[in-house]
């Protein structure tokens, strides 16, 4: 931890006004906190590793960078308080980013994405772009880019998921996101919200019945430990939006302003590799631990329209129509 921040914490003087001081500390230096409220291990952590990794080689010794994972500073609802106050400058969201902007939504669409070629080409394009504008207007955060969470997958301790009928009374848990709410509703199940921190021991309490996440977050919670079936559904894919303070970026230096995009646009490029290498290990090595069936993903489809119009509603219909034409071509 810096000598600055310290001080500042045992003095008692809020964070706002700290990071306003190694601001002013040096005109030329930059003093970045990066947090996530997840566990060491899932790409919304790796994603400030190797943010901070970048950025150091750029900068060397005009950085100094402090990170925080596993909750040390809050869940996410605190992490998206901090976030837009400036307490953190940098922070990876997932599926609550829908907190900040309810263009986040159109994640929880379900069976959007038909794979990850389709989901680079929105994001790294004029949506992804209008999305990022959006958030700034919204929360006052800078979009740095879109890593990747994943293709989240259903486990449970009650039956295989084939089709939503096998969801009927399934108490499921969600992050903070009433579209996933519906979508699992829609499905039959109960959703229940619950901190990511939190989670494994709520399954293995039978607190919920399942949850849903892709599998590189299922192994970073251990959930393979408390859950019997693991279901590959693809239901939605989540990225991982790097944010950063948009105060903190406004006062960037151009070299600095260069620096962390490249490093952003490096980490973004590595927790999609990352996530995509680890589907095809963890299936085989999950094989061991729970029992794996394919769902039947069209009776799912056909079941989704409700959350579509939803997601039209809090989106913007325009909004989603200018996507689902996007994403159309992107298919081609």
């Amino acid at each position: 931890m810096s000598v600055l921040f310290r001080n500042c914490l045992i003095a008692g003087v809020s964070a706002v006004i700290c990071a306003g001081a190694a601001t002013t500390a040096s005109a030329q230096s930059l003093s970045l906190r990066l947090s996530s409220e997840n566990p060491p291990g899932g790409n919304t952590v790796h994603i400030l590793n190797r943010f901070a990794e970048h950025l150091e080689e750029s900068l060397g010794d005009d950085v100094e960078i402090e990170i925080f994972d596993s909750g040390v500073l809050g869940n996410e609802e605190v992490h998206l308080q901090q976030i837009r106050t400036g307490q953190i400058d940098v922070h990876s969201t997932g599926s609550d980013a829908i907190q900040l902007d309810p263009k986040w939504a159109i994640f929880d669409m379900p069976f959007l994405f038909a794979n990850r070629d389709v989901v680079a080409e929105i994001l790294d394009g004029e949506i992804g772009e209008e999305m990022a504008a959006s958030m700034r207007e919204a929360a006052g955060i800078e979009v740095l880019g879109y890593g990747e969470i994943g293709f989240r997958q259903m486990t449970n301790n009650i039956r295989p998921i084939n089709v939503p009928e096998d969801m009927d009374g399934m108490r499921i848990r969600i992050p903070g996101s009433e579209t996933r709410a519906l979508m699992l509703e829609t499905f039959g199940a109960v959703p229940v919200d619950i901190n990511f921190g939190e989670l494994y021991l709520a399954l293995q309490q039978n607190t919920v019945d399942g949850q849903e996440n892709p599998l590189i977050s299922i192994d970073a919670g251990s959930f393979q430990e408390v859950q019997e079936y693991l279901s590959i559904t693809n239901h939605v894919y989540t990225p991982i939006t790097l944010t950063m303070n948009g105060e903190t970026y406004d006062n960037l230096t151009d070299e600095q302003r260069t620096a962390v995009e490249e490093a952003a646009r490096a980490a973004v490029e590595w927790t999609r590799q990352n996530g995509a290498d680890a589907d095809d290990r963890l299936i085989t090595a999950f094989e061991e631990e729970m029992e794996i069936n394919q769902a039947d993903i069209p009776a799912f489809r056909e079941a989704s329209q409700p959350v579509y119009d939803s997601v039209a509603e809090l989106a913007g219909a325009d909004f989603v129509e200018r996507l689902l034409a996007a994403v159309e071509a992107a298919g081609e």
